[in-house]
């Protein structure tokens, strides 16, 4: 796995397919219309071809499919049309469509099946729910490049603006003639208006491209350039149409002098250039001034270094290569993630917080998922049991910090418990552990209990601390919660089977008490190991009748929405694909590698490469992974085994163990692997498998 190369990034370009209202169907009629639009798809001409020569891949997408074509920039228009045209015979059918072209990446999964992965397919998909059904709509990107050849100008026009759920703001273009696609807008954009920049205002820049005359192939990609960048809204400058003179010079100059970024086209026959010279010192000096302009080189033809002054000025600097025109798309996408980079680089700098432990619930850098809004929902009916479960560093407390917020500001009252604090002595008996409860929880609502009196042996442990919580609830008409985290520290003790059994027992008393105050009691636990591989009798107990909120790792748009908020570290979303399958999305994993990028410690390609050495941005939460796990002889052996038969599904407390520590992950079907490739390499590399 870790030692095998990985395959290069490259652009392709993607149609995506959605049925609109398919989710609405019944079961047997979302197979059919799926089915259908298989078969619509299948038919075209320019699928057979493309599939036929194997430049194309195509993938379901549960409520339809996207499909990639390699090399053929105008694949994917081409096989929407004829699908469109197809689809009037089909009325039944409502498909909108989304085309994209960006970076990728080809990969193999685990089953031995090719897969891809990158922000040429998630963009896609972002464009192709902006639209409704009839609808074929393109990403500024690919409607740039479509245009460049004149046969599509005519049915390429501007269709608003879309924004996703995280604000990202999408530019749209629409395909569109008298006998295919929609030009009215979709219930899901803003209209072009006259008064509607063509892009978001923040990305329309004053760009200057410096290039020798009359030189090829230099005015290839000048024209190649000026063209696309012009399209995408920014403000192109090229020397070609002013005279010769005083009025001239100064007019580059000034050019020069206000712009945000200077690209300048160098191949062989431009490195002796008096002129380029002229131009990059103007750059040169107005950015040790203002920090302005970037300078973007585009190196054409050589693979040599520039040399004398001109060469100099761009030294050391990141380019794009330019070889022939099969580089076409590769430098556009090259310049504009620059572009973009460059911009952000002028942002005010970000105040870093330290990572590790739970994250405030005020942090600019929380990252909310689904598994929070049906946590808050939970909590503000105010339901009997909430239990969190996930393994390790996964962000259960971070989230009942969220939800113990939530009860202040509801105005009701709250108790925490951190079982992970308690010490052995206080958990050698049941008495003891549960007036070391009381007592914490009446000092925290500074509620007065007389211990001496209403502590009574003859009830025993159990019956005292329900006592106890009774007449604590009944202090006040106001809801209470009690949270609880670190609840596995309990599973092992004697008693736990008795104590969970009592926090059931106020859950049922619900029911059996309408007139009780359990109404007003909410229990949230805390928990990371299976409870039924401790708890004596499940229907005796809060594990099966609690709301499950199940703690997920961070998705790709979760880890993109987390780098916005680091001030976009990872320069792409391809980037964020390998950062999420280096660590397997684990929150804290994810965190530490944005801070790292964030405070400058390191580029991408470093802790990429660095990431399971002892001196690498992770040694330290990989240090302390490796003493846990050889600490215990069945832990130990289980990862060793892990470590061999990486399909495991034998319910070992060594292996539960490590399923709760994050270190092993249980699949949908039920097997127990690695949970990310970071552990893989740094765990293969330190412990020797077993026989």
């Amino acid at each position: 796995m870790a030692d095998q190369p990985q395959s290069p990034t490259q652009i392709a370009h993607i149609l995506f397919l959605d049925i609109v209202g398919w989710s609405r169907e019944s079961i047997n009629r979302q197979g059919q219309l799926l089915a259908e639009l298989s078969n619509l798809v299948t038919e075209s001409r320019t699928f057979q071809l493309a599939k036929s020569a194997g430049e194309l891949l195509a993938f379901p997408s549960g409520d339809g499919m996207w499909i990639l074509f390699k090399n053929d920039l105008a694949g994917p228009a081409n096989c929407a049309i004829e699908l469109a045209q197809r689809l009037k015979n089909s009325p039944e059918l409502a498909v909108r469509m989304g085309i994209h072209s960006g970076p990728v990446r080809f990969q193999t999964d685990i089953a031995g099946t090719q897969t891809v992965v990158g922000d040429g397919i998630n963009m896609a998909k972002r464009v192709m729910d902006m639209g409704d059904g009839g609808h074929i709509l393109l990403s500024a990107q690919h409607a740039v490049w479509l245009k460049q050849s004149d046969e599509w100008t005519p049915f390429v026009r501007p269709f608003g603006f879309g924004e996703t759920k995280h604000g990202e703001r999408i530019e749209l273009y629409a395909l569109v003639s008298e006998k295919f696609g929609r030009s009215d807008p979709s219930t899901h954009i803003l209209p072009v208006t006259p008064a509607t920049p063509r892009v978001a205002p923040s990305l329309g820049l004053k760009l200057v491209i410096v290039y020798r005359r009359n030189t090829q192939p230099d005015d290839h990609v000048l024209m190649l350039l000026e063209r696309s960048l012009s399209e995408l809204g920014h403000d192109v400058f090229v020397d070609r149409h002013l005279k010769i003179g005083v009025e001239w010079a100064k007019a580059i100059e000034d050019k020069i002098r206000s712009a945000d970024a200077v690209i300048v086209i160098l191949s062989s026959a431009a490195s002796g250039s008096e002129m380029i010279e002229f131009e990059l010192e103007t750059a040169n000096d107005e950015r040790q001034q203002r920090g302005k302009p970037f300078l973007l080189p585009v190196m054409v033809g050589t693979q040599t270094a520039i040399e004398g002054a001109v060469g100099a000025y761009v030294k050391g600097l990141n380019y794009a290569a330019w070889k022939g025109p099969e580089d076409d798309l590769k430098v556009l996408a090259e310049i504009q993630a620059s572009l973009y980079a460059d911009q952000k680089a002028d942002e005010p700098e970000l105040q870093l917080e330290p990572v590790g432990g739970a994250v405030p619930p005020d942090s600019p850098f929380y990252e909310e998922r689904v598994s929070d809004a049906e946590f808050g929902k939970a909590l503000r009916a105010n339901e009997s049991i909430i239990l969190v479960k996930g393994p390790r560093q996964m962000g259960k407390t971070s989230l009942i910090g969220r939800g113990a917020k939530a009860a202040s500001e509801l105005g009701w009252r709250q108790v925490f418990t951190d079982f992970q604090k308690l010490s052995s002595s206080q958990l050698s008996s049941d008495d003891g552990f549960y007036k070391v409860l009381a007592a914490t929880l009446a000092r925290q609502l500074k509620f007065k209990y007389d211990f001496a009196e209403e502590w009574i042996d003859i009830f025993g442990a159990n019956m005292n601390m329900d006592n106890f919580v009774r007449a604590l609830i009944d202090d006040s008409q106001t809801p209470l919660v009690w949270f609880m985290d670190e609840a596995d520290k309990l599973f092992g003790v004697p008693f736990a089977s008795d104590f969970f059994g009592l926090v059931r027992s106020w859950h049922n008393s619900r029911a059996t008490e309408p007139n009780g105050p359990w109404s007003r009691f909410t229990v949230v636990i805390g928990y990371a190991t299976e409870a039924h591989l401790f708890i004596q009798d499940l229907n005796q107990s809060p594990f099966n009748v609690g709301r499950q909120i199940a703690l997920a790792p961070f998705d790709l748009d979760q880890i993109w929405d987390l780098n916005l908020r680091y001030g976009t570290p990872l320069n792409s979303r391809d980037q964020a694909v390998l950062l999420s399958h280096l660590v397997g999305g684990q929150p804290f994993l994810i965190r530490r590698a944005l801070d790292v990028l964030a405070r400058n410690q390191m580029d991408f390609a470093t802790l990429m490469s660095t990431a399971d050495r002892e001196d690498g941005p992770f040694a330290d939460h990989l240090k302390r992974i490796f003493i846990s796990v050889t600490q215990i002889p069945s832990v130990h052996d289980a990862l060793r085994q892990s470590l061999t038969h990486p399909s495991m599904s034998t319910q070992t407390d060594g292996l539960q163990r490590l399923l709760a520590a994050g270190v092993l992950k249980q699949t949908t079907d039920n097997r127990v692997v690695l949970a990310c490739e970071l552990y893989h390499r740094y765990l293969s590399t330190h412990m020797p498998k077993s026989d």
